[in-house]
């Protein structure tokens, strides 16, 4: 049957309202709806568990898969990267040659007074010079928030800025405004903060080299006009400017610098013949501030400063991109550990000669730590497949890359996702309590694990456990909020939220186990709702001791037969009251009347749910509670044995007080004992009050026959 219904749910021509039509035509009654809706569910879930496991199966290879495209994407962009250099390079080589003039292949292309009012023109527009280019950079200090290893560099100068808008590179939407800073040697992206702090008005993002950036213009096509993208591995950004003119501008800066940074590397002490046939020194934005003069032994020193660094620390830099791009986040970590320790062995003045290879590493360092940083956190669009294991990988990596406060809050914040998640798939369907039972099971067991998780990968660190200790009240907040919505409604019965409450209390003591201890503030979150309802709760029973009052005739109760009799021994043995027995006479007469009866348990089926709510800070408010409720009752016994009305009744409204002060009164107190490990005393003082009441009462013989019984019990 489950093979027919598939192939015809699966048939290409199906269409759901047409088979609807036809089913309600072909069956009778709701009961066939009701089976073929079945069948259909254990379809849909037998088709579930079918894609699952083909996922399962084929998880493997899509990681390889996904493996080989990035590297593949790397190693394209890399090519795309080294036929722009060599480009570069080849039109660098043309221009200069050994006299100082232009190279034979380029004579009649342009003209060198044209180059140079080129180059002229740009630096002017773009107001550069050493001077002005360093104040200028050392101005963002004051503008730019995070942006202080950024201006340590000394030969670092500003060369053009400008405001833009940076569009998303998949559907070309609007992610927000930025502001872009072209350096000498890189490029650096900074965001508006969306609240002024003084003089701040940007945060820094993210800063790119020149020699591992590619600036790509794109035609303006649709809504997207004045954009150009940049592709840095291993990210792709696209800016939009807010004309033309802008956009021509900053294409232009980007040409100018990577060409005269290409100049510079290939010369970078000229002669003076080439000075003479060079630009101006003067409008020279790349020269250092201060004049280098050289070593004693130019080449002799170029060599030892050379050996001095080993292969490997100038390699790092393409390494770590081809470990990021293999999603070898490991070695990756391990390498720039080990070029942390290098560094740090390494004399203050090879770390100064080596400035720019330190920073361009520094930057690799910080693109890693990025990565990481976007496997934790958690998107709409981002599965959390990974679960906790991926996430505690990439925590450690964080954390041995000095990140770990970074990685705490990322780490805490992917974990309220998977618990929000796993939440919701717990279906609110069933008895209340059993709903609570399956959430209080997956929550707190949860909140332990990642206690446990926190202090294996932050050992001792005092900040992260507290960031934990927050981030579980918040969360307990949360559940809190969650608890009083399905609890606290007004079709929920005490003994339902009773049982709920307990649940709870029981559970949170998991916690503990870690050597956190919520329950106060727990407690806390629902006292307001637990009082709530044991006030509602007692205004019930005092309303219910007063109909009954008004209806009590103080007569014996009949159960008719042995059953009878039986019956009640039996749920007066479910409350607790096992001497019931010494009541009954004549086989089948209860010495109290049914007022008496129900009371008593409806009094100690209150009591119990109430013992399983409070904490100790609410006891007071309980005892005020179970004394009122008792103490109406015996004001009720009272009243009917002083006005005289009931005068031949005496005896049995005695021994009716009594039941109530030796029995009932006795079990409750014993039960408060049990739970508080210590008496109530407003329960003694109570029955020190009325005492007088049971006094007189004696035994019931048999001889005693009520005129009319009451029958409430038959």
């Amino acid at each position: 049957m489950s093979d027919l219904l598939s192939r015809k749910l699966g048939a290409p021509g199906f269409s759901a309202e047409i088979y609807v039509k036809e089913l309600t035509q072909s069956t009778v009654g709701g009961h066939d709806l009701l089976q073929h809706r079945q069948k259909i569910q254990a379809l849909s879930e037998e088709t579930n568990q079918y894609l699952k496991k083909n996922v399962y199966q084929n998880y493997m290879q899509f990681i390889e898969t996904a493996k080989e495209i990035s590297y593949l994407e790397s190693e394209m962009y890399q090519l795309s990267h080294l036929l722009t250099e060599q480009r570069s390079l080849i039109v660098t080589l043309l221009e200069n040659s050994l006299l100082g003039d232009k190279a034979p292949g380029l004579r009649g292309v342009e003209k060198p007074e044209t180059k140079a009012k080129f180059n002229t023109e740009i630096a002017v527009n773009l107001n550069v010079n050493n001077q002005e280019g360093r104040k200028r950079l050392t101005a963002l200090l004051e503008k730019v928030e995070g942006c202080a290893s950024v201006v340590e560099s000394l030969t670092r100068i500003l060369i053009h800025e400008g405001d833009m808008v940076e569009l998303d590179p998949s559907d070309n939407c609007a992610i927000g405004r930025v502001r872009g800073f072209l350096l000498n040697d890189s490029f650096m992206i900074a965001s508006w903060l969306p609240n002024k702090r003084g003089n701040m008005r940007y945060q820094y993002q993210a800063l790119y080299e020149l020699e591992g950036l590619a600036v790509i213009n794109i035609r303006d096509l649709g809504p997207v006009k004045y954009a150009f993208k940049l592709m840095m591995f291993p990210d792709t950004r696209v800016l939009q400017c807010a004309n033309s003119s802008d956009k021509k501008e900053w294409l232009e800066a980007f040409d100018l610098a990577k060409h005269l940074k290409t100049k510079k590397e290939i010369s970078p002490t000229p002669s003076a013949e080439t000075k003479d046939n060079s630009y101006d020194e003067a409008f020279n934005p790349f020269a250092d501030d201060e004049s280098f003069t050289g070593f004693p032994n130019g080449t002799e020193n170029s060599q030892e400063v050379a050996e001095s660094i080993p292969d490997w620390v100038v390699e790092v830099a393409d390494d770590m991109d081809v470990y990021v791009a293999q999603r070898d986040f490991e070695e990756a970590v391990s390498l720039a550990e080990k070029t942390r320790d290098f560094w740090d062995g390494a004399s203050p003045s090879v770390v100064n000669l080596h400035r720019d290879l330190k920073l361009k590493i520094d930057s690799r360092i910080r693109q890693l730590s990025e990565v990481l940083m976007n496997e934790l956190r958690v998107s709409p669009d981002k599965s959390l497949q990974g679960g906790p294991r991926a996430a505690s990988r990439a925590v450690l990596l964080l954390s041995r890359l000095g990140q770990a406060s970074q990685a705490c809050d990322l780490f805490l914040k992917h974990r309220s996702a998977l618990l929000k998640h796993n939440l919701r798939q717990l279906k609110t369907e069933g008895a209340t309590t059993l709903y609570i039972k399956r959430i209080t099971s997956l929550f707190f067991p949860f909140v332990a694990d990642t206690g446990r998780e926190i202090s294996r990968v932050f050992p001792k660190n005092k900040v992260c456990a507290s960031a934990f200790v927050v981030w579980s009240r918040n969360e307990v907040g949360k559940f809190g909020n969650n608890f009083r919505k399905h609890v606290f409604t007004s079709g929920s019965t005490l003994t339902t939220v009773a049982e709920c409450v307990a649940l709870v209390r029981t559970h949170s003591e998991q916690l503990t186990e870690i050597g956190l201890d919520l329950t106060f503030y727990l407690e806390n979150e629902l006292r307001g709702q637990v009082e709530r309802c044991l006030r509602d709760a007692r205004e019930k029973l005092m309303e219910s001791i007063k109909l009954r009052a008004l209806e009590d005739k103080w007569r014996p109760v009949n159960f008719v037969n042995k059953s009878g009799i039986a019956r009640f021994a039996d749920d007066m043995s479910e409350i607790g009251v096992a001497s019931i027995h010494s009541w009954v006479y004549d086989e089948c007469w209860v010495a109290l009347t049914s007022n008496t009866i129900n009371f008593s348990k409806a009094y100690l089926t209150f009591l119990d749910d109430a013992l399983k709510m409070p904490s100790a800070d609410s006891n007071i408010f309980v005892d005020e509670i179970l004394l009122d409720i008792f103490q109406a009752q015996l004001k009720h016994v009272d009243n009917s044995f002083r006005s005289g009305k009931y005068k031949g009744e005496a005896k049995f409204i005695s021994r009716n007080a009594s039941f109530l002060l030796h029995t009932v009164l006795a079990i409750a107190q014993r039960r408060v004992s049990e739970v508080r490990l210590h008496p109530c005393p407003s329960f003694a003082k109570l029955r020190s009050e009325f005492e007088w009441l049971a006094n007189d009462s004696q035994k019931i013989t048999t001889t005693i026959k009520s005129p009319v019984a009451d029958q409430s019990f038959i």
